[in-house]
């Protein structure tokens, strides 16, 4: 049997992974270069391979998404004389993106960046800053999509003893993006989880965020289409007192000349969100699982259906 491996691995990464597998099993790694020539003839592949590859890959059966989201699938024509199962990494980042969440959050209530300037210049800035502090715990946060990481998020944030509210896609389909603007203008937080789809797409903007109390807080790391970036910066330029982290964005990498890199209070931390030290040999882990489920007859995990996406 012939997988080919469309992530980039280092060469302990690469060991770690075929050494699970049976002998008669042969692993085409990309190396970066990725050219077909590795895939054609692959029965599994695993990553976020290039849907124009797929109709000449008559072996394919299996894709094994190294995400959860699947956004270069959606809307793609699969094969009808062919039947191919993706899976994706469902839960697989609840831990590590609610942790940046929370990390987020903290970082701008406890005025962490104030602080790094007032280092930067060598300025004393005790008692212009100290006072300006907020409590997570006296929040009220909004978690729009609550699914694998929106729950782990409100776990973190239970701990601390804020006030949870969500908005999930059942809400989105009764009340509309009415009933969203009207949660925001209850909430200091609002932390988006969801998918881009044709409904989330600019789901984010004047409207909401000028919803939103006064000091708000906007957390993105869904998918960078929900947010409409020009009225993001249009609300961080015209209100100082309103935050925006983003995870991710609309374009990326986001281009040299976006005013999401320069509008002061607009944070960017470049979709890394879900990473870790081990986060590839973590990866590696599921994959090895899902093979040899293949190879005993047993089904999949976290297939996914491209007629309908749910949040994550």
């Amino acid at each position: 049997m012939n997988i080919y491996i469309h992530p980039v691995l280092n060469e302990r990464e690469a060991n770690y992974l075929t050494q699970q597998l049976p002998a008669d099993v042969s692993c085409h790694f990309n190396d970066g270069s990725n050219v077909f020539e590795g895939a054609k003839d692959a029965v599994i592949a695993i990553g976020n391979i290039p849907t124009d590859w797929i109709n000449d890959m008559p072996c394919l059966t299996t894709i094994l998404l190294d995400s959860v989201g699947t956004d270069n699938f959606n809307g793609y024509d699969w094969p009808e004389n062919r039947s191919i199962t993706v899976c994706n990494l469902q839960g697989f980042f609840s831990a590590s993106v609610a942790e940046e969440i929370v990390a987020n959050v903290l970082s701008i209530y406890r005025q962490l960046p104030a602080l790094q300037i007032a280092k930067a210049s060598n300025v004393w800035e005790k008692d212009a800053i100290r006072f300006t502090k907020r409590l997570v715990g006296e929040a009220d946060i909004l978690i729009l999509g609550y699914g694998s990481i929106g729950k782990q998020a409100a776990k973190l944030f239970e701990a601390f003893g804020a006030t949870i509210h969500c908005f999930d896609t059942t809400d989105m389909k009764v009340n509309g993006k009415a009933g969203l603007i009207e949660a925001v203008a209850h909430c200091d937080i609002l932390i988006s989880t969801i998918p881009a789809t044709d409904t989330t797409h600019n789901l984010l903007d004047c409207e909401v965020f000028d919803k939103m109390r006064a000091g708000s807080m906007v957390v993105n790391v869904g998918r960078g289409q929900v947010v409409n970036e020009d009225d993001l910066v249009e609300k961080a330029l015209a209100d100082s007192t309103f935050t925006a982290c983003l995870d991710v964005t609309k374009q990326e990498p986001l281009p040299t000349h976006s005013p999401l890199w320069t509008t002061p209070n607009i944070h960017l931390t470049q979709h890394t969100g879900g990473g870790c030290g081990n986060e590839n040999t973590k990866k590696i882990d599921v994959y090895v699982r899902q093979i040899h489920r293949l190879f005993n007859g047993e089904p999949l995990q976290n297939c996914v259906s491209f007629e309908r996406i749910t949040m994550q």
